[in-house]
């Protein structure tokens, strides 16, 4: 037992001092970026804002970890992780673009959640929604619904045992969930109830 409280607190600390080297990276970033643009290099300013957005994706990316929910009853937390999409981020439509990502399993039964914010992947939730409402994707048994009064799409398949939960939070976040196993597609949504989406919502 000490032995698991040990390893507990030690990962805290260790994310805390993460966060605050990132945080002092970016800040000398933004400094180093204000020098350059003084002293007209402006190619090598560029480069600072980039390694200082960089930075701010990953204090967004490690922020957002906290959104993610202990495991509905019966199920048990296996991990969670966070991370910034990068260079890919912008890519795809934003450079902030994060996900945080976890995953519980239940005997057989495994259910993964991800939360994505910016980009394309923020904007899942909206073009499955659009899909299923124009009738494109009927033949996968998907349909229409609300969770905590956000829209979602829900498809389950009851041979497989297996389906997916779409919900769509404001313009830019999706939270998705995926179950194999499952007895039924209740087990997504009791997962889904339990993820603050207001508070989700207001911090990005």
């Amino acid at each position: 037992m000490k032995t698991k409280l040990f390893t507990v607190i030690f990962i805290l600390i260790s994310l805390t001092l993460i966060a605050q080297n990132a945080k002092s990276e970016a800040l000398d970033s933004l400094n180093d970026a204000k020098s350059m643009i003084q002293s007209g290099k402006y190619m090598q300013a560029q480069e600072e804002l980039n390694y200082a957005q960089a930075k701010l994706s990953e204090l967004l990316a490690e922020d957002l970890i906290r959104f993610i929910p202990d495991a509905p009853a019966g199920y048990t937390l296996e991990d969670k992780s966070a991370q910034s999409l990068g260079q890919a981020g912008a890519i795809i439509g934003s450079a902030n673009a994060i996900a945080a990502t976890a995953n519980y399993s239940k005997d057989d039964a495994t259910l993964d959640l991800t939360i994505a914010v910016g980009g394309l992947p923020g904007q899942a939730a909206g073009l499955m929604g659009l899909a299923a409402m124009f009738g494109g994707m009927a033949e996968m048994g998907t349909k229409t619904v609300r969770v905590k009064g956000n829209n979602a799409t829900l498809e389950y398949d009851e041979y497989d045992q297996s389906g997916t939960l779409t919900i769509k939070v404001g313009e830019k976040i999706s939270v998705i969930i995926d179950g194999e196993n499952i007895e039924d597609e209740n087990e997504l949504r009791k997962l889904a109830e339990m993820v603050d989406y207001s508070a989700l919502q207001k911090a990005y």
